[in-house]
């Protein structure tokens, strides 16, 4: 089982982002991410196998109807924020988490994935693993949590 550190969980967001929607992002500090558009909307996909945990993201408004813009092929004006925004950042959690599942596992990963699902808010609890990236002032955070008492085991 190879884990998932901030280098490959930024691997995964880049290639996710340019081979689905064409959505250009560049990775960015903690510091710099607090000049960014806030993270407003937010998505949970949970995993289980030898390790489970939870893969969230959080996204700023703008972020997300350009990502739905893009993956639709339509003008941004003509995305709903809490529609077509909402399935694109749910869309993207289901991504991320089976390349994310894939890194760890292997081809044939013995890991299963849930359904994504939009969440009030971030867990408080620190990630094992977190990643920032922006694309024109807008941001995107996902945190890769692992339920250590089961991973240990």
């Amino acid at each position: 089982m190879s884990p998932i550190d901030h280098d490959t969980l930024q691997t995964i967001i880049t290639d996710a982002l340019e081979r689905t929607a064409f959505v250009i992002v560049d990775p960015c500090d903690e510091e710099s991410a607090r000049s960014l558009a806030p993270a407003t909307h937010h998505a949970r996909i949970r995993y289980s196998g030898p390790a489970s945990g939870e893969v969230f993201l959080s996204a700023s408004a703008g972020f997300l109807i350009e990502l739905a813009s893009s993956i639709l092929g339509v003008e941004p004006s003509q995305v709903r924020l809490d529609v077509e925004g909402c399935d694109a950042l749910r869309e993207l959690a289901n991504i991320i988490g089976g390349s994310a599942l894939v890194a760890i596992g292997g081809e044939d990963t013995p890991y299963s994935l849930g359904l994504p699902e939009i969440v009030p808010a971030a867990p408080s609890n620190p990630p094992h693993a977190s990643c920032v990236v922006e694309s024109m002032g807008e941001t995107l955070l996902v945190q890769w949590h692992t339920n250590a008492a089961r991973a240990a085991a």
